[in-house]
């Protein structure tokens, strides 16, 4: 604890972790490669939990990882004094540790200790890792410019949207409502109303399909329409669309604002009518 730093450095010796790096066969035997090599102090009088413990902390690992493997790229010197070296993996044992500083002090010519480091993670931490670095999302079909009736014959009872040329796109699992308004506003088709969407136009108002049993019968699917106004109800819309996505995508109807058009646009759009006429 009082050491001062040449101290530490008079009674360590220098080694170099290769983390979670690979071990390269080559005419010299073995070295170790990985995107980054770093330093730390091995004590002269180190054990094997003091080694580990060492390591722990240099890294900065977190709760969820844990000691994979330890190897030393261990050297040996042949009757010309060519130097040969080998893997060896230091096990739960502090004799392996003396065998690796005994060696650094015969062969102390080639240079620091090398030590090869893997990391495990537990099932909890490769669960997080999954959930931080895959963004689940949900399969929308969006109807713009539409409205709803009551269509639904057969098994489907209730409401259901209808409008021309719905699109599809995806939403993430903890969008907004305001994410959700973003996400539609580039998604609806740019160009001239009503066909499509005018640039000045945003999202007003936005109904959700809503999805479940009939009160009567247990196998017949009704619909009916909710407006969806607050991110709670976002979240609600992807909780039941993971239970009832077996008939089909999120269906959603947007409003949009009133179109401003300038006057050039008007004469576009009229050129627009008179082509489809």
């Amino acid at each position: 604890m009082g050491e001062t730093g040449s101290q530490t450095i008079v009674n360590s010796r220098l080694a170099f972790i290769f983390l979670n790096g690979s071990i390269i066969h080559n005419k010299f035997g073995v070295y170790f490669q990985s995107s980054t090599s770093i330093p730390i102090r091995v004590p002269n009088d180190c054990g094997f939990e003091t080694l580990k413990s060492r390591i722990h902390n240099t890294l900065q690992l977190t709760d969820d990882q844990y000691l994979g493997e330890i190897y030393y790229r261990q050297p040996f010197a042949d009757a010309g004094n060519q130097f040969d070296f080998q893997s060896m993996q230091l096990k739960n044992d502090d004799d392996d540790v003396n065998t690796m500083l005994m060696c650094n002090d015969q062969y102390s010519c080639v240079g620091p200790i090398e030590l090869l480091y893997t990391i495990g993670r537990t099932p909890d931490g490769i669960l997080s890792l999954l959930q931080v670095t895959m963004t689940l999302t949900h399969d929308v079909l969006l109807y713009y410019n539409g409205r709803w009736n009551m269509s639904r014959q057969h098994e489907f009872v209730g409401y259901s949207f209808i409008g021309k040329h719905p699109k599809r796109f995806d939403i993430p699992s903890r969008c907004t409502i305001d994410g959700l308004k973003d996400v539609i506003n580039q998604v609806a088709p740019q160009g001239i109303p009503p066909y499509d969407i005018h640039e000045s136009q945003t999202v007003t108002r936005l109904f959700f399909e809503q999805s479940g049993h009939s009160e009567y019968l247990d196998k017949v699917i009704k619909f009916e329409i909710i407006e969806l106004k607050a991110d709670d109800d976002v979240l609600k819309v992807l909780v039941q669309y993971n239970y009832w996505k077996q008939f089909g995508p999120i269906e959603i109807l947007a409003v949009f604002s009133k179109p401003v058009i300038k006057m050039e646009d008007d004469m576009s759009r009229s050129q627009h009518d008179s082509m489809k006429n």
